[in-house]
């Protein structure tokens, strides 16, 4: 949808006119607005202040670059008091401005697209860092388009002028950056800073992962990094971030137990119960028919998640299973202590049951199997990690979490990896399509404030058939998802067919083969 431009009169210059540029400055470029740039540079001839100047400076250099150089040359000119090359007063005013109007990315693109000899020696001088203050508002704006064309330029732009800077403040920046544009854009030019930042080691270094790692998590984009790396087919950037997304476990587990207990999001599991005991006995079917013994077997349940639900189902039913994920019920987080173990770890233990009591009361109801507790086996674990030999389990359940995994290829290659030959892999897919996002288990309402993957069905497809051989590949069928595509959904989701938009979840039997 076109977005509706309104110019503000000019007939005095508003005293908001700050906010005015702002708006404009995120609008498309329109018929009219280079006209009304020149207007209020005239208009504002007598203005001399320094926030004045900010906003001019930024005025010109925009007519300048994107509309008419002709018209805005000789007020640059002016204001840079006739020479060719800016000013550092002026490239101070301007540096001031980007950050006043958050307009860092439109001037990175505006240098770098100058191609008239005037411009491109004008701004030769100038190298431009974004204030602290303005870098995790305008980092968490650019996330929203992380590949698009003009995050690429200010990227390369922002790693030339800060190539070289030593400065701790700036280096979880640095190093974001420089992995944004590496996995995203130039691989080559990427890398670059990389080296420099590890003094030419090919692996970033424990602090520096540990740095990048952080700042990930406090701008929410520790996944979408994960991806972008899962997606590089550079080698040397996949070595180079090999340890990005791999948490220290025992820091993971004690961080947990730093916090207050919340499971209070837990407590509305039990809507759940019902869809999540037929999910078992479907699986325990399509493990029988795959010709697995599950009498002697040993099952690996794959990110079995905080309420373990599968991996508690299949022990109650007297099956051997082990558990795995990052998420699990506080009674399987290592503890750092025996303190910790026997007293700290117990209010957390008790916030968890007081949550899930309703859960698992549902649970037994509807699978009619005596809960058992004992001798569960829980492992906290880095899925693209796991902790277990080669060729430990005869079969791997893994439900309700492709969706969500950042890297779905290193997810699978563990798998196979710990599978026997010939074990059946039985995993289940929400495709991206459904409903904004992924139907919720009983099919009516969207998953809200997830991180899922946007994998079309033949990517998952593709990535199974890397490691094993898929014998079963059963979309199940949700018809009300075209008619929940709202307008905003249709126009993003151009491309797809119906019958990718229909299925509710795909059903999945893979064998490892060799």
């Amino acid at each position: 949808m076109s977005q509706t431009l309104t110019l503000p009169d000019l007939t005095t210059i508003p005293d908001n006119i700050e906010d005015q540029l702002r708006r404009l400055l995120q609008a498309p470029r329109k018929p009219g607005l280079a006209e009304w740039l020149f207007e209020l540079i005239k208009a504002s001839g007598h203005l001399s202040t320094p926030d004045n100047l900010r906003w001019r400076v930024i005025s010109m250099v925009w007519l300048a670059a994107e509309f008419d150089l002709e018209k805005a040359w000789p007020y640059l000119m002016w204001l840079n008091s006739g020479r060719p090359v800016i000013s550092d007063h002026l490239a101070e005013l301007l540096g001031d401005a980007a950050n006043d109007l958050d307009c860092h990315v439109e001037l990175a693109n505006w240098i770098a697209q100058a191609k008239d000899e005037r411009l491109v020696t004008f701004f030769s001088g100038f190298q431009h860092i974004p204030a602290r203050y303005t870098m995790p508002q305008l980092v968490r704006r650019l996330l929203a388009r992380p590949t698009a064309p003009e995050v690429g330029v200010w990227l390369a732009t922002y790693g030339r002028a800060t190539a070289g800077n030593t400065s701790l403040t700036l280096r979880p920046w640095r190093l974001l950056t420089a992995a944004w544009y590496a996995t995203c854009f130039d691989p080559i030019a990427g890398l670059a800073p990389l080296r420099e930042l590890s003094q030419g080691e090919l692996v970033l270094s424990a602090a520096d992962n540990k740095m990048l790692t952080d700042l990930a998590a406090e701008l929410n984009c520790v996944t979408p990094v994960i991806q972008w790396l899962a997606a590089c087919p550079d080698p040397a950037i996949k070595t180079m971030l090999k340890d990005f997304g791999h948490p220290d476990l025992a820091a993971f587990a004690a961080a947990i137990f730093q916090r207050p207990p919340h499971y209070e999001h837990l407590s509305d599991s039990v809507r759940h119960a019902k869809a999540d005991v037929q999910a078992f006995k479907g699986t325990l079917k399509m493990l029988e028919q795959a010709g697995v013994s599950l009498k002697t077997a040993k099952i690996l349940d794959l990110a079995c998640g905080p309420l373990a639900t599968q991996t508690l189902l299949f022990n109650s039913a007297g099956y051997k299973v082990t558990g795995a994920d990052l998420h699990v019920p506080p009674a399987y987080l290592p503890a750092a202590s025996l303190a910790q173990r026997l007293f700290q770890r117990g209010k957390y233990i008790k916030a968890w049951e007081a949550a899930t009591a309703p859960y698992y009361q549902a649970l037994a109801q509807y699978s009619g199997l005596k809960l058992r507790w004992n001798g569960l086996k829980i492992e906290l674990a880095d899925l693209t990690r796991l902790p277990f030999p080669e060729s430990s389990f005869d079969g791997i359940v893994c439900l309700n979490h492709l969706q969500h995994a950042p890297d779905v290829e290193s997810l699978l290659a563990e798998a196979a990896r710990v599978l026997k030959p010939g074990g059946v892999l039985v995993a289940d897919i929400i495709p991206y399509p459904a409903l904004n996002g992924a139907f919720s288990p009983d099919g009516t309402q969207p998953y809200a404030a997830v991180t899922l993957n946007q994998w079309r069905e033949s990517q998952y497809r593709d990535a199974f058939e890397k490691r094993f051989r898929v014998e079963v590949w059963e979309p199940e069928q949700a018809p009300q998802a075209l008619a929940n595509l709202t307008p905003g959904m249709q126009a993003e989701l151009t491309g797809y067919m119906e019958t990718e938009l229909a299925p509710r979840r795909i059903m999945v039997t893979a064998r490892k083969t060799g």
